[in-house]
């Protein structure tokens, strides 16, 4: 079996190759991307000079090269000095390594779905992030179980202020939204809006993805808690939910006229489900809260079937609120209709 040592030693290599990807992307990007080199026909130029290269208002790159460089100390400290480095300081470290994954799955997920286009590099990036956590298992200086059970208070509290946090951007998002269509159209400055505040709602989910793996590292058997595993189910949902919702359906209805859907190009007609993709990520952000704050006597079951009738009796809401959208887009309404 190889050494903890060897394992560090691993991350400090790869912390090093991922300096120096995000150092070069940063160049190109500041400098000139003509002629930038980009194996696998990529398209890196166009991926690093999108509106996504900038995440609440830092380039992506930067935060890549700020990652890599806090796990470069980090793992020379543990390498060199294993026992100075303090519980939280191994616990900040780890956390981190999970968020880096997420983050570029994230930004992975928009290449392939809202671009359409691969940065070869952006992978590399990736990979040595998946890499970095791979290696940080056996490379920890404290037993994982016991260092997410030390901290597992902090965790479940920081999952509450996501779940707030999150509730909060979804209403933000969604007003926004909804004030964008009353006018039948979304402008580019209300979109680059909806952008950010897009953007913090997924630092919500990052937040429960990491805090619910690290509270199940730590004690297993909150597997058999209901709101726990309601909660889980709710985020699956949310992921997924949104993804589609404000990653790809939202991106292609921004300059949508309400007035000349006609002249519209909508692929598969996506314009008519957004009311109710914000309708159901609105509720589940609720139903998250709920199991978050009080405690239900109701089986996981129960729970579930819950959120998934009145899932379905918001989509039917949703549906019911987008045609009305459209009718008075198109002045269908009868006269005596309040909703003029």
């Amino acid at each position: 079996m190889l050494s903890q040592a060897v394992y560090q030693v691993g991350i400090i290599l790869l912390s090093v190759f991922g300096l120096l990807v995000a150092g070069y992307l940063h160049y190109q990007k500041k400098t000139t991307v003509e002629g930038m080199a980009c194996p696998m026909d990529g398209s890196c130029e166009q991926v690093i000079t999108s509106k996504y290269s900038k995440f609440l208002g830092f380039d992506v790159e930067m935060l890549g090269l700020a990652y890599y460089a806090t796990i470069l100390v980090a793992y020379s400290i543990f390498l060199l000095t294993p026992q100075a480095a303090p519980t939280w300081f191994v616990f900040g470290v780890l956390m981190s390594s999970v968020a880096a994954v997420l983050f570029s799955s994230y930004l992975t997920y928009i290449q392939g779905v809202t671009l359409r286009m691969w940065c070869t590099w952006c992978l590399v990036s990736a990979s040595i992030s998946v890499g970095i956590l791979v290696l940080a298992v056996p490379a920890a200086t404290i037993g994982l179980t016991a260092l997410m059970a030390e901290y597992a208070g902090l965790m479940f509290w920081i999952s509450v202020i996501a779940a707030a946090s999150g509730l909060g951007t979804a209403v933000s998002y969604n007003t926004l939204l909804f004030n964008s269509l009353k006018n039948f159209e979304i402008s580019r400055t209300q979109a680059s809006t909806l952008n950010t505040v897009n953007q913090l709602t997924w630092v919500a989910v990052a937040a429960l993805v990491v805090t619910g793996i690290g509270l199940y590292t730590g004690e297993a058997s909150v597997a058999q808690e209901s709101a726990f595993m309601a909660s889980a189910f709710v985020v699956g949902f949310l992921i997924f939910n949104d993804s589609v919702y404000s990653l790809y359906v939202s991106e292609k209805i921004m300059d949508v006229d309400y007035r000349e859907t006609e002249d519209s190009e909508i692929p598969l007609n996506l314009d008519k489900y957004v009311i109710v993709l914000a309708a159901t990520s609105l509720y589940s952000w609720i139903a998250l809260l709920t199991f978050k704050l009080f405690e239900l006597d109701f089986t996981v079951d129960e729970l579930i079937g819950f959120y998934l009738l009145g899932l379905m009796l918001t989509t039917l809401f949703g549906a019911g609120l987008n045609q009305v959208i459209k009718m008075r887009a198109g002045d269908e309404l009868p006269e005596w209709s309040p909703l003029h």
